[in-house]
């Protein structure tokens, strides 16, 4: 486990280790506007697993995922109107939309019908998304069922004692502590509201 402390001047070195790490199926820690996320590859089903692994996640629940722009997004799910205002109102940012998944049947290793996204407001993980140029994974940095992890110290605790590690970490400093990011499901059927964060999404349609 490779750890490296943010600096703004060093921001572009930082950017190609992660994407070295990345692109070679690899596990990264990076700040979110949220908590510190544990990111991986996507399109890459040992990523995938590996992810599951680090956070002794259970395979049932899916990876959600951040992406470079709502017009990538359009790539990979089916937007409905409500889905487009929600995204044009509260992207970048703590908005994760669980959409209809256009490949589902053809991505073994995410074989569920629907794709959980967003578009991050944190500067790190945005420029990491924007430079990756593909989905990447982003879920907390933590032993599932544990609390977020706010620092990277914090982070490393927890996959210490179970005796696993994510490939490289990019300590920011501690984040402040906020609400976990809205969660809500958008399909023909209407909006529906999976976890409340700090965002009140129906505010998008009054």
């Amino acid at each position: 486990m490779k750890v490296v402390a943010y600096e703004p001047n060093h921001k572009a070195q930082i950017l190609a280790d992660a994407l070295v790490v990345l692109m070679s199926g690899g596990t990264v820690v990076y700040p979110t506007e949220t908590s510190y996320g544990l990111g991986a590859d996507f399109f890459s089903p040992h990523a995938y697993r590996t992810v599951y692994a680090v956070k002794f996640r259970g395979k049932v629940k899916p990876l959600p995922v951040i992406v470079p722009s709502r017009q990538y997004a359009a790539t990979l799910v089916k937007f409905t109107p409500q889905a487009s205002i929600l995204a044009e109102r509260y992207w970048p940012g703590p908005l994760t939309l669980v959409l209809p998944f256009l490949y589902g049947s053809q991505w073994p290793h995410h074989p569920d019908r629907y794709l959980a996204l967003r578009v991050s407001s944190n500067p790190i993980a945005f420029n990491l998304s924007q430079s990756f140029g593909r989905p990447l994974i982003s879920t907390s940095a933590n032993i599932s069922g544990s609390e977020p992890a706010y620092t990277a110290g914090e982070a490393m605790a927890q996959f210490k004692s179970h005796g696993v590690e994510p490939d490289l970490i990019i300590d920011a400093g501690e984040i402040p502590r906020t609400p976990p990011s809205t969660i809500v499901r958008v399909d023909e059927s209407g909006v529906h509201v999976l976890r409340k964060g700090g965002i009140d999404p129906m505010k998008a349609f009054s």
